[in-house]
C-alpha cells in the first residue's frame, strides 16, 4: 500500500448504543448458559439495553461472575469502580459463601444474582437499580469521552517514549485527579513498561488473541497499574516477536478506553504502519516528536507532509521539539520554516535528570521535581486541564481542535 492511498477515517468522539437516558448493561460472565439466560431475562426488562459494542456509550451495569480465586475478584471489583466510576457491579455465582459475598459487598458490588440465574431475581435487582438511576440522574446529562493523545517520532531516539510516559504521569497528577491509562501501541520495540519499572503480566497480545472477549472488565484485568494510579497496556510487540497487532484491536480497544478514561496516551513509536495509523486516526491531538538535529528534521518533515497529505486538519497534528536548548533559538525558527509547522511545546534539554528517570524507572517528576524539564511536563499536563471549556460532555475530537497557545522556549544548562 502506498501512503498515497490511505486516507484517514473520520471517527467520532462518542458512537453512543442508544440514548443516554437508557443505561447499558455489559454481561462478562465466563458461563455460556448463565450469559444467556441473563442476556434473555435483561433484553425483557423495560428501560436498560444489552450493551452490543465496545466503544460510545459506557455501561451503567457490569454483570461479573465471581472468580475461582475471590480475591481476584474483588480486586477486579474496586478496579473497575476507579475506571467505569458511574457504573454499578452486579455479581453471580453458581456458589455462595457469605464472607466472601460480604468482601465482594465491601469492594463495591451493589447486587448478587444467585446461578441458575432466576427471572423474579434478576428483574428485582434492575428495578432497584433503576429507582437508584434515575433519582441519581441530572438534566441533559451526556456521555464524557475521553481525550487521545497520539505520540509519534519523527525519528527513532528523540524521546517519544519518554515524553508520553511523563506526561501520563504529570496529568494524573492534575487536581482535578482526571483518569489516565497509557498505552504502548509500538510494536517495533515496545519497551513502555521499563520507563515505569513495571513487568507486565498482560498485554495487548491478550486483546488480540480473542477480541470477542473485549468488555470493561476484561480490560481492567489486563491493565498493569502503577503507583500514582496510571494505568498502563503493554504492547507485547517488538521487532523479535511474531505476528502483528491488528488495526481492529486497536480501534475496539481505544473505544472502550474512551468511554471509561478522561485521558488515553499512546505512544505510537516512529514506524507508521497500517496499526499506527488507525491509533492516529482515533487521537484527538497528534504530537509529532522531533529535535534540531538535521537527519531529524529531515524524516520529521516527511512525516508532516505525510500526514497532512492523508487529510489531517492542519491543527490536529501539534509538533514537539525535545531537548532544546536556548541558544537555539534561531535554528528552531529555520527549523520551523523547513517544516512549515510552528512549534507547539519546547522541553527543555536535560540528560542527567532523564537520564535519571529512565534508568530508575520513575517519572522525572517524581526523580526531579524541581528542574526545568519536570516543570515543563507540568506545565504541559496543566495546559490541557486550562483547555477544557466547561461543560456536560468530559471532551471530544471537536472540543480538541482549537489551537493551544504555543510556549517560549524551555531553557537548560545541561548539554545534549
Amino acid at each position: 500500500m502506498t501512503d498515497s492511498t490511505w486516507k484517514p477515517k473520520r471517527v467520532s468522539a462518542t458512537a453512543p448504543d442508544v440514548s443516554p437516558d437508557i443505561p447499558l448493561v455489559e454481561v462478562s460472565v465466563r458461563s455460556p448458559k448463565c450469559k444467556g439466560d441473563l442476556e434473555g431475562i435483561i433484553g425483557s426488562i423495560s428501560g436498560v439495553k444489552l450493551k452490543v459494542s465496545q466503544g460510545g456509550q459506557p455501561p451503567a451495569i457490569i454483570i461479573l461472575e465471581l472468580d475461582d480465586n475471590p480475591e481476584q475478584t474483588c480486586r477486579v471489583i474496586r478496579e473497575m469502580g476507579k475506571v467505569a466510576k458511574s457504573a454499578e457491579i452486579f455479581l453471580t455465582s453458581a456458589t455462595l459463601d457469605s464472607g466472601v459475598l460480604l468482601e465482594c459487598m465491601r469492594a463495591g458490588a451493589k447486587e448478587f444474582l444467585a446461578q441458575p440465574i432466576q427471572k423474579n431475581e434478576v428483574e428485582g435487582a434492575f428495578e432497584r437499580f433503576l429507582e437508584r438511576f434515575h433519582a441519581a440522574m441530572k438534566p441533559d446529562e451526556k456521555v464524557a469521552a475521553g481525550q487521545v493523545f497520539g505520540f509519534f517520532g519523527g525519528k527513532g531516539g528523540v524521546g517519544t517514549t519518554s515524553i508520553a510516559v511523563n506526561l501520563a504521569a504529570a496529568l494524573v497528577n492534575l487536581p482535578s485527579k482526571p483518569s489516565v491509562v497509557l498505552v504502548d501501541v509500538n510494536q517495533h520495540g515496545g519497551d513502555l513498561p521499563l520507563y515505569l519499572d513495571l513487568q507486565p503480566s498482560h498485554s495487548f497480545r491478550d486483546i488480540a488473541s480473542d477480541l470477542s472477549r473485549l468488555d470493561q472488565a476484561f480490560l481492567v484485568r489486563i491493565l498493569t497499574s502503577y503507583d500514582n494510579g496510571l494505568k498502563v497496556l503493554a504492547s507485547g510487540y517488538d521487532d523479535l516477536s511474531t505476528g502483528r497487532l491488528n488495526a481492529d484491536c486497536v480501534e475496539a480497544t481505544l473505544k472502550l478506553f474512551q468511554s471509561s478514561f478522561d485521558y488515553i496516551i499512546l505512544d505510537c513509536g516512529h514506524v507508521l504502519d497500517l496499526t499506527t495509523k488507525k491509533a492516529l486516526e482515533m487521537s484527538s491531538l497528534i504530537f509529532v516528536t522531533s529535535t534540531l538535529m538535521v537527519p531529524v528534521v529531515h524524516r520529521t518533515k516527511r512525516i508532516l507532509e505525510l500526514l497532512r497529505g492523508s487529510g489531517f486538519p492542519p491543527n490536529k497534528i501539534r509538533l514537539i521539539m525535545n531537548r532544546y536548548l536556548s541558544m537555539e533559538q534561531d535554528v528552531l525558527k529555520e527549523t520551523e520554516e523547513i517544516l512549515k509547522q510552528k512549534t507547539h511545546w519546547m522541553f527543555p534539554n536535560d540528560y542527567p535528570s532523564v537520564s535519571q528517570s529512565v534508568n530508575s524507572g520513575k517519572p522525572v517528576i517524581d526523580v526531579a521535581a524541581r528542574t526545568a524539564i519536570a516543570k515543563s511536563y507540568k506545565d504541559f499536563a496543566q495546559s490541557f486541564a486550562a483547555s477544557d471549556q466547561p461543560s456536560s460532555v468530559k471532551g471530544g475530537i471537536a472540543s480538541w481542535l482549537n489551537p493551544f497557545k504555543s510556549r517560549s522556549p524551555q531553557s537548560s544548562s545541561a548539554e545534549a
